[in-house]
Order: C-alpha cells, then sequence, then structure tokens
C-alpha cells in the first residue's frame, strides 16, 4: 500500500500556507538567486482590479444580468480599473462588454482580466531545460537544489523544493517561460490553480505538461515567471511600501562587502523608486551597542570544546551639554559561557534545575549543536536624539521607522522571514518579561543583525510556511544567547544610566502635560462640533466648555506649583499623580462628548429630548469626577486635617459608577468598625485610592478578556472588595483579578516597574510615597497560589 494524495494537497503547500504576498515574492526571488541571476525584474502590470473583476463578474452571472450598455461599462471603467490604465486598454474593455449577452461579455471579462492585470518576476539566470521541468519544477519536495548544496557547497537559498507553489498565493494561473543556454528554444508551461477547487481530484489527474515555445537567441538563458488571475487588488503604493519594509531587508544591509542583487521594481511600466539602502551613518549615533560572537573553545580544564558567548557592550553616557554628543562610553566586556547563558531562561517548558535532579542539564539542550553566529545591536534614546540631532532628528526618525524593530535574521547573506518584522517580537523585546530587566529597550528603538549559515548552523531550519525557524534546541538557544547580551550586559549598562536619568528629569510630567493639552484641545473640538449640531442647547453646551477650562486651570496651577517646588522631588511625585488624575478626567470628558454626539447624530431637531436625556447622565457622571478635583489640584490645600476615609473611597466608587457598569465590574464598600478618620492630606488619599481603582479596572479587564479565549473557560465576574475597618484603623483593598505575581513584591514599589504594555511605572511608587507623607502603612496582603490580591492600608 502507498499513500494516496488529493490535488488539494497543492492548495495547502501554496495559497493557504505562504502567510503573504511579500513572502511569495520573496520565493520567486530566492529562486532567482539559486539560478545564479545576478539580476531580477519585477513588474506588476494592473488594468481591471481583480476586486473589480469579481464584481464584474457577479454581476453578470446574476439570473437577472441583462447586456452591458455603455453607460454600465463607463461606471465600472471608473471605479474597478487601476487609475493609471491607458486609455486604448479602455477603450477595448468597452468594446469586449458594451452589447454583449451576459455569458459572452462574462467570458470576454475573465479573458481581458487574465490577459491586462499580472505579475512578472524575469531573471537571466541558469533557466530550466523541458527535462528540468518534468523531473524538478514539478516534483514538490524536490531535494535537487539540497544535492546541489551538498555536492558543490553552493550557498543555496531554498532546499525544500516548494517555493514554485507560492505563486498560488498570488494567483490563480501561472505561466512560465524558461531555457538553459545550451538550448534551441524557449520552454512553456502552463498551470491553472483554479483546478484544484475540485477537493475529490487526485493529483495524478491534475495533468499538466511543458511544452516547446518560440527559438530563442544563442547564449540566452533565464526564467520568466508571469502569475495572472491575480488574488490580491495591487497599486503603485503598495509595491513601494513593499519594497520599503521587505526587498531593502531582503539582503544583509549591514554588510558592505556584499554583492547586491540588481532588483528593479516596475508598476504598469513605470519604474518604481526602489527603497533606500541602509543609511549607516545613523549607526554612529547610537546611545547603546553591543557586538557579540558565539563559538566553541578548547578548555584547558575539561579538553573539550566549550561554548562561549564573547563580545563588547557599550553605553554613551549623556554629557553636561544635552543638545550634543558624548564623547563618554562605559562599556563591559563580555564573556559568558552556558551557564551564564541560560541564567535569564524564561520558558516555563525548560524550567531550571538544580544540579544532580533529573532534568539539571535539559536547559543547555541545544547550545553543542548551536553552531557559530554573530550578532550586533545599535539602541537609540528618542529623547537623547530628539535633543541632540536637532533638526535632523526628522531624517533620522524616518530612518529609524524603516530600520528598527529588533535584530534581523541573516542566512548566508540573506534574509529569514518573518525576524524583526513589525508585528514580531521573538527575542520579547517588548514583553513584559523585560521591563523587570532592562527600561527602555524595546524594539522601535532597536536596529541590528543577528548571522547564521546553512553550514555553520544546520539545525537552524525554516518552517515550511517561512514563518521564522523550526522550534528546536538550536533556536532556544540562539534566543536564550541574545537574550542575554541584550537584557543582561546592555541592559545593565542602560539600567545604570538611564532610570537615574529619568529619575531625576522626571519626563512623564512632560508627557502628563502633552496629554492633558491634547486631550482638552480634542475636547473644545468636539464641543463646537455639538454646539452646531445643537444650537439651542448653547447653555448645556457652555457648562461642558467651562469644565475644560477648569481642568486647564487646575492643571497650570500644579504646574507653577512645581516651578517653585522643583528642588523637592516629593513635590513632583505628587503632582504627577495629580496630572495622572487630570489626564484621566480629560480623557473622561472627551469621551463624554463623543458619546453624546454619537447618541444626536443623524437626530432631527423633534428628537433631540433622549439625547439630552443622555447628555444628562453623562454630564452627571462627569460632575461626579470633578468633584474630586478640587482637593485634589489645588496646592494650598494639601495640608493635613480631618478627613473622613470610607467618606473618600465612596466619592471615588460613586465617580467610577458608569465605568464600573460598562466593564461589568462590581465595586463593594464595606464599612465596619465605625468611621475611620485621621489627621490627613484629602486630596492625596484621593490620589492613593484612584491610582488603586484605575489599576484594578485595567487588569480585571485584561483579565477577562485572557479568561474568555480559553476553551470552555468559566464566565467571570470582577470584582471590587474594599473593607474599610474603622476599629482596626484599616483599608483592604481587594479584587479577583490576576494579582500581584509573587516574584514581583520586591519591585512592585519600584519607579519605573510596570507590567502594563504602555504603563509609565510611577503609580505605585506615587501610592507608596503619599502613604508615608501621611504616615499610613501600605503591605501587600498573603499570597494566595503564588498570586497577591491586593493591599491593605494601616493607618495611626
Amino acid at each position: 500500500m502507498v499513500f494516496k494524495v488529493k490535488a488539494r494537497v497543492l492548495l495547502e503547500l501554496g495559497a493557504e500556507l505562504i502567510s503573504s504576498d511579500g513572502i511569495a515574492l520573496y520565493e520567486l526571488i530566492k529562486n532567482a538567486i539559486d539560478a545564479n541571476s545576478e539580476s531580477v525584474d519585477v513588474r506588476v502590470q494592473i488594468a481591471l482590479t481583480p476586486s473589480g473583476y469579481r464584481l464584474l463578474d457577479q454581476e453578470l452571472s446574476a439570473k437577472d444580468a441583462e447586456s452591458p450598455t455603455a453607460e454600465y461599462v463607463d461606471k465600472n471603467i471608473s471605479r474597478c480599473f487601476e487609475p493609471s490604465t491607458s486609455e486604448t486598454l479602455k477603450d477595448e474593455f468597452r468594446r469586449q462588454l458594451i452589447g454583449k449577452k451576459p455569458s459572452v461579455a462574462r467570458e470576454n471579462l475573465k479573458r481581458f482580466f487574465r490577459q491586462h492585470t499580472y505579475i512578472e518576476i524575469e531573471d537571466w539566470g541558469c533557466g530550466m531545460s523541458k527535462s528540468d521541468l518534468e523531473d524538478y519544477y514539478l516534483t514538490v519536495g524536490t531535494p535537487n537544489r539540497l544535492h546541489q548544496r551538498l555536492k558543490d557547497g553552493r550557498r543555496i537559498l531554498g532546499e525544500k523544493g516548494i517555493g514554485r507553489l507560492s505563486t498560488m498565493r498570488l494567483g490563480n494561473y501561472l505561466e512560465v517561460i524558461t531555457a538553459p543556454v545550451k538550448t534551441t528554444h524557449w520552454q512553456h508551461l502552463t498551470i491553472d490553480w483554479s483546478e484544484l477547487g475540485d477537493f475529490d481530484m487526485d493529483i495524478g489527474s491534475f495533468a499538466v505538461k511543458p511544452e516547446v515555445g518560440t527559438k530563442k537567441d544563442s547564449g540566452s538563458s533565464g526564467t520568466l515567471i508571469r502569475v495572472r488571475d491575480l488574488r490580491a487588488d495591487w497599486s503603485i503604493d503598495r509595491l513601494m511600501a513593499l519594497s520599503e519594509a521587505e526587498l531593502a531587508k531582503l539582503q544583509d544591509p549591514f554588510d558592505e562587502r556584499m554583492d547586491r542583487l540588481d532588483l528593479a521594481l516596475s508598476f504598469n511600466g513605470d519604474s518604481v523608486r526602489s527603497a533606500e539602502e541602509l543609511d549607516r551613518e545613523w549607526l554612529k549615533t547610537w546611545h547603546g551597542y553591543f557586538d557579540v560572537s558565539f563559538s566553541y573553545v578548547l578548555s584547558e580544564e575539561s579538553g573539550s570544546k566549550e561554548p562561549v558567548l564573547t563580545g563588547i557592550a557599550k553605553f554613551r553616557v549623556p554629557g553636561a551639554d544635552p543638545t550634543k554628543f558624548s564623547d563618554e562610553i562605559d562599556e563591559r566586556e563580555i564573556h559568558a559561557g552556558a551557564e551564564a547563558l541560560f541564567s535569564l531562561q524564561s520558558d516555563p517548558a525548560y524550567p531550571a534545575a538544580k544540579d544532580g535532579e533529573p532534568g539539571a542539564s535539559s536547559r543547555f539542550d541545544g547550545i553543542d549543536t548551536l553552531g557559530p553566529f554573530t550578532a550586533r545591536g545599535y539602541w537609540f534614546n528618542r529623547q537623547r536624539s530628539q535633543r541632540e540631532l536637532g533638526e535632523q532628528y526628522a531624517s533620522f526618525r524616518r530612518w529609524l521607522r524603516q530600520w528598527a524593530g529588533g535584530l534581523l535574521m541573516y542566512r548566508d547573506g540573506f534574509r529569514v522571514y518573518p525576524y524583526a518584522a513589525p508585528d514580531d517580537d521573538w527575542l520579547e523585546l517588548d514583553h513584559k518579561a523585560l521591563k523587570a530587566r532592562s527600561f527602555k529597550l524595546n524594539r522601535s528603538q532597536f536596529v541590528g543583525y543577528v548571522r547564521i549559515g546553512s553550514k555553520e548552523n544546520p539545525y537552524l531550519r525554516d518552517q515550511t510556511n517561512r514563518q521564522g525557524l523550526c522550534d528546536a534546541p538550536e533556536k532556544r538557544a540562539l534566543v536564550e544567547a541574545l537574550r542575554f547580551a541584550i537584557w543582561k550586559e546592555l541592559g545593565t549598562l542602560v539600567s545604570k544610566y538611564e532610570v537615574k536619568a529619568n529619575s531625576r528629569s522626571f519626563g512623564t510630567l512632560r508627557e502628563i502635560d502633552k496629554q492633558v493639552k491634547e486631550k482638552s484641545r480634542n475636547a473644545r473640538t468636539t464641543l463646537r462640533e455639538l454646539g452646531r449640531r445643537i444650537p439651542k442647547e448653547q447653555e448645556t453646551i457652555q457648562r461642558l466648555q467651562e469644565y475644560v477650562e477648569d481642568i486647564e486651570a487646575a492643571w497650570s496651577k500644579t504646574k507653577a506649583a512645581l516651578k517653585r517646588q522643583e528642588d523637592q522631588a516629593e513635590m513632583y511625585m505628587h503632582l504627577a499623580g495629580v496630572g495622572m488624575l487630570l489626564e484621566f478626567v480629560v480623557h473622561e470628558l472627551t469621551r463624554v462628548t463623543k458619546v453624546t454626539l454619537q447618541d444626536l447624530k443623524g437626530a432631527q431637531q423633534s428628537t433631540l429630548p433622549p439625547g439630552l436625556r443622555s447628555l444628562s447622565k453623562q454630564l452627571q457622571t462627569l460632575e461626579k469626577r470633578l468633584r474630586i478635583l478640587d482637593p485634589v489640584s489645588t496646592p494650598g490645600r494639601q495640608r493635613k486635617e480631618l478627613a473622613d476615609v470610607g467618606e473618600i473611597i465612596r466619592t471615588l466608587i460613586d465617580a467610577h459608577e458608569q465605568q464600573f457598569e460598562r466593564h461589568e465590574i462590581t465595586c463593594t464598600l464595606t464599612e465596619k468598625g465605625g468611621p475611620l478618620k485621621g489627621r490627613l492630606v484629602a486630596g492625596q488619599m484621593y490620589q492613593i485610592f484612584e491610582n488603586l481603582i484605575s489599576n484594578s479596572v485595567y487588569w480585571l479587564t485584561h483579565h477577562k478578556s485572557v479568561t474568555s479565549k480559553r476553551r470552555n473557560a468559566k464566565p467571570f465576574h470582577a470584582r471590587i472588595d474594599v473593607i474599610v475597618d474603622g476599629k482596626a484603623a484599616t483599608v483592604s483593598f481587594v479584587d479577583n483579578g490576576s494579582g500581584i505575581d509573587v516574584t514581583d513584591q520586591e519591585k512592585i514599589f519600584d519607579p519605573f516597574f510596570s507590567k502594563k504594555p504602555a504603563g509609565r511605572g510611577i503609580g505605585l511608587y506615587i501610592v507608596k510615597n503619599l502613604c508615608n507623607e501621611n504616615a499610613v502603612g501600605i503591605e501587600l496582603l498573603p499570597a494566595e497560589k503564588g498570586r497577591i490580591p491586593g493591599f491593605v492600608f494601616k493607618f495611626e
């Protein structure tokens, strides 16, 4: 017995396995490179767009379809044709459709679409003979390229034998015109992939055969791939974006000695500007840098070769003048063996085991068979770059946007996808674990590469879908080594200076100021639009405008107070907390007005009352928010007085009522043992518990989203429980979310420590400082199953 294969398997390997049009083009370009072509032309020709074709085909196939009129055809030319299509082709399209029977018009439509909308990839490599087409090109999984690499030692980019199936990703109809040097005629091969729609067809019934074509010039060779019946729409902007984001990074741009492939792009006959090569001058403006090599060194003790990562990490220390590059460089020499490289291991599938325990050596799997590699990274602090580069910063920012994203991977000089793509964080530089190690090493500020080789790293193989390397011990060892270089070595230098600098400069205050101004501006814009829609309600709108002005005035007071107290870091933390609260209030004001506008959209004057009732309800919520603002934002009232803690918390919970409703959160305040009163700064108490409520809402919402995606997940009912005990003089604050990991309990109150993807990391630091000022103790509650559910406050 042998396996029987259905023709649909080709669909699985082609259109449904290759993940993007960019990857499909890259596969075809790699085939040209493997054919020893020094240049490749990619030509995109679009007349009738694919989406336009499908729309017209559907209309002409309808039972009540009529013969297309001139008016109908002209209307569809304007909406279904690529704008740059010539008038000659448009006239031909008119002749093919106007006045024709629907069935004839439909056939002519299909013929026109296939003839004038296509993608071509042409090379001038070794080409293929008739026997090559039959024995290799039409053999899925052919080991031909693999044999060439093993026999001749050639650099081969594709050896799985399925690259030609990537044409299915681009379109349903394939033409191949090819020939080697010594033949006299071109060979023609056509494949209609749409026939694979018959899922019952055996692969042996899907017959294709090369045919002898036209005579060719003596000494010429090469291959032309033409893909018709395209699946997706193409435009010159899309082709240019693909060139910049993908094709510019096809070859290792950091290697100045590498011969460059001559890659020419065109759209409807017009050349498309090639993406700019990597401007290496910007690399010299780095603020952090590492350069490492992984190899095997003979150990004098064991007499065997031991894996070791060597290199250097550097950091440009900020100078006295923030507008100039500093010449002072702090650096660390890197020299780490397997034990050190795996010390940061975070993969739960490979937990660290103590010596002598079962599995103690399993975490080092792959390190001995990984093979040598090199890597280099350049890290840029964008805030420093903006100050140092001045007017040049705009150009630098465009460059960084194109080339940043983490470490690109290159094998034998050509890219391994999708590493460092916009949605790929293969080294977890943006992952929450990074925040516990190195504050600013995110992908958007990182440019760099890692170089591997097909001979040097034989176990680092591509997945069939070209979505990275196959999961293997060697891949995990590679990741651990690079994480060590970035997180441990470079991260230590960055943390040494950057966190201190941020603590002194209070950059967060500027961010809050920017947010308050921006959201206030947006609120005023929305209010003007509201006034235009309901001119009769100017009095209500005027009230809203006054609220915006009150918020801006309150924030101006806090900034003025900061200038008077700039030598007091503690005062800054208070004011930053105020700013965060004001930012939230302004955000809520913007949301309120937008919701009201949405209610009133399309409403006639006679239907306004329901909308105004909604406006009234929203204003009530806003008034509750603003009720908190006065004791918080006025510096002159930041003094201790007899305050009722329960009343403060009750006011806050009341102000969050609609937010709790939106997120389906039950918040319960329990008071026992009489009132809890003390000499406290009331505004600071508001800040403390506002911070905790906001954190709980965020994490409860996040926890609900995560748990809802689990199979057979039980319904999650989000809760916040606040218990005020007047007799014990304590407040317990608990929610039933994911809680605080016990491993983070020593860091939870540290500045700039955050588990939120875009968190500032100063909220709980502010809470801790405000508690200290009011002689209030704050502690974490005992852990339950490895997670800490909340906090307890102890009042004197």
